[in-house]
């Protein structure tokens, strides 16, 4: 029996010894061999990087008055891999933030979890509930209060189509290309206009700190720290204060129009909305431009309401977000200049050469009539006359006859209208800007491709393209461009908002005031002709004359063009576009009102009160 137990006993202390040594070569092993790594992943442990949002940059006018900055507010970020699984957080969240338990649970299932890292659940906090998450911040993990950057607009609602609005980055973004590299959830991105065009530069670079924090998250030390760098600024071509001319003076007519009755009927002109541009011709820069209806930029800052973002969705509002002088429309007869220009280069009409308006013509068969808007009758006419007229069955005839010419092989109307600019978008630094359509036979086999015996091109459709009918669709910015086209001789310069660059230390790295152009080698000779009939429509006599009766042509003379549009469906679209003064002009006004009738009578007296305050005539 004792013999047993001392062989027990022993074996006992084997195991012992055995047990000692492998917890003492495991000990030697953790201890020198895998030292450095261990340490290493410690560190990794107990150290966190979160990023330093850097402001955007300030948005100015062409004279250094103060667009849009941004403002420094507290905001409540969370991780929602984190939160989600902490019932407790949320409801601490929903107390001091005042935010429904409901609201805080659904925006954070909603979030794609492997997209989201960070999620901004309220912006703008007081500093009793900034003091008190920061004070538990231990008792709220994936919680923290971060300075979020956010935009002040000094004048509210003036440029808002251009400076667009920003808001935070949703998960569709964070998937594309575009935002791969340098955003995180809670980014406030450009989403419109300006803002998104150059939300590279303005964006800034983040910052960054990595710190130590304890078992329990909490930060003891900062081991490294790079500091932000504002986002670059931007230098506008546009003058705010005749951007808020420019706005007043559109809203104002727009009212006038809406009291007017269609003549002979007892309905009133709608005019749901309209554009203006006022473009300097002499380099291309965007001096204005105003969209109606239009809307408060400040109501996206921070996030927009449910309420508010129907209301701006609401057909029975117009759309206020649409920028329209990016948008196409039919033109009428404000795109007559092309036609006339495209008559005299093919050899189609000459400068003395009269053709005859009875009021009808038969041209395309007894079948199919066109009539001219004076259903009277113009008589005989020559270009001049046909423009200071608006005269359409002068431009059927010319349409007719650049359709035979070469049986229509080259589509010369297309051609031209393409040569001023008309079918592609000017490139102006917008985004969403329209291209407009030139139509042509290869453009309506393929929209009519489903629909045999409509997919033909046929002679009618380019006599009504000739008069700005038909299918031809362009935007107010387009037929400004063509204008200064005309104003400049056939040079084209490039429409532009954004004047120069500067960075967060103020220096230059972009300056677009050089004047770029492209010589389009044009008739200078045509174009004269075509510019005599235009100043002949605000002369005595003219579609416009009733509203430039007393300005004082005979110093600042203008050239101008009325433009009335069917649209099917809809009340008539009324263009005007000019430039001035002629022989050394300076600036391009073109506008278009929907729904608003004549342009001679409803959007040409805008544009003479534009007139006014660009020359300072009282």
């Amino acid at each position: 029996m004792g013999l047993n137990i001392k062989i027990r006993f022993k074996i006992i202390l084997y195991l012992l010894a055995i047990i000692a040594l492998v917890l003492m070569l495991r000990l030697y092993f953790l201890q020198v061999m895998s030292g450095e790594l261990y340490a290493e992943m410690a560190s990794e442990n107990i150290s966190r990087e979160k990023t330093v949002l850097a402001p955007r940059g300030n948005i100015y006018d062409r004279n250094g008055k103060l667009l849009v900055k941004s403002i420094p507010v507290k905001a409540v970020a969370i991780e929602p891999l984190i939160v989600s699984e902490n019932e407790d957080v949320m409801r601490t969240l929903s107390e001091y933030l005042n935010i429904p338990y409901e609201d805080i649970r659904e925006k954070v299932e909603q979030s794609n979890l492997s997209y989201i890292d960070r999620l901004i659940l309220k912006t703008d906090i007081n500093t009793p509930t900034m003091i008190y998450l920061k004070e538990n911040s231990s008792k709220l993990p994936g919680v923290e209060v971060i300075d979020l950057y956010l935009r002040e607009y000094n004048f509210g609602f003036l440029a808002s189509h251009l400076m667009g609005y920003t808001g935070e980055i949703d998960k569709e973004r964070l998937k594309s290309e575009r935002y791969a590299m340098d955003y995180e959830g809670g980014d406030q991105i450009g989403l419109t206009g300006l803002e998104e065009a150059y939300e590279n530069l303005l964006k800034g670079k983040k910052g960054k700190i990595i710190y130590e924090v304890d078992p329990l998250g909490r930060p003891v030390s900062i081991l490294e720290e790079t500091y932000p760098i504002s986002g670059s600024d931007l230098y506008l071509t546009i003058d705010i204060d005749l951007q808020r001319f420019v706005e007043e003076a559109l809203y104002q007519s727009i009212l006038e129009v809406r009291q007017k009755k269609i003549r002979g009927t007892d309905e009133y002109y709608k005019v749901p909305g309209g554009a203006v541009v006022v473009l300097d011709s002499r380099n291309g820069q965007i001096l204005a431009m105003a969209s109606y209806p239009t809307y408060n930029p400040e109501l996206f800052v921070g996030g927009i309401s449910i309420e508010d973002y129907a209301e701006l969705e609401d057909p029975e509002n117009h759309f206020p977000l649409l920028n329209r002088a990016v948008m196409s429309f039919p033109p009428g007869s404000a795109i007559k200049i092309v036609p006339a220009y495209a008559g005299l280069a093919e050899g189609i009409i000459s400068e003395r050469g009269r053709l005859y308006c009875a009021g009808a013509w038969t041209g395309l068969g007894e079948n199919f009539i066109k009539y001219c808007w004076q259903r009277g009758g113009h008589g005989s006419l020559d270009i001049r006359g046909a423009i200071k007229n608006s005269c359409d069955i002068y431009f059927y005839q010319v349409g007719y006859g650049l359709l035979l010419k070469n049986d229509n092989m080259e589509e010369l109307l297309q051609k031209y209208l393409r040569t001023f600019g008309f079918g592609s978008a000017t490139g102006i630094d917008l985004p969403n800007e329209d291209a407009g359509l030139v139509p042509d036979k290869e453009w309506k086999k393929d929209y009519f491709k489903d629909q045999p015996g409509y997919d033909v091109w046929f002679p009618g459709d380019t006599v009504n393209m000739a008069i700005g009918q038909g299918d031809l669709l362009v935007t107010p910015l387009q037929l400004a461009q063509a204008y200064s086209i005309l104003a400049n001789r056939g040079l084209e310069y490039q429409p532009y908002l954004v004047k120069e660059i500067r960075d967060s230390e103020g220096n230059l790295f972009l300056d677009s005031s050089e004047d770029e152009y492209q010589d389009l080698n044009l008739d200078e000779y045509f174009i004269e002709i075509i510019e005599d009939g235009m100043v002949q429509v605000v002369s005595p006599g003219g579609t416009a004359a009733g509203t430039f009766w007393d300005f004082p042509l005979n110093e600042i003379p203008i050239a101008g063009k009325t433009g009335t549009a069917e649209f099917f469906g809809k009340q008539d679209y009324a263009w005007f576009a000019s430039y001035a003064p002629v022989g050394n002009p300076q600036y391009v006004v073109a506008a278009m009102f929907e729904e608003a009738g004549s342009g001679g009578s409803n959007v040409a007296p805008m544009i003479e009160k534009i007139y006014r305050y660009l020359f300072n005539i009282e």
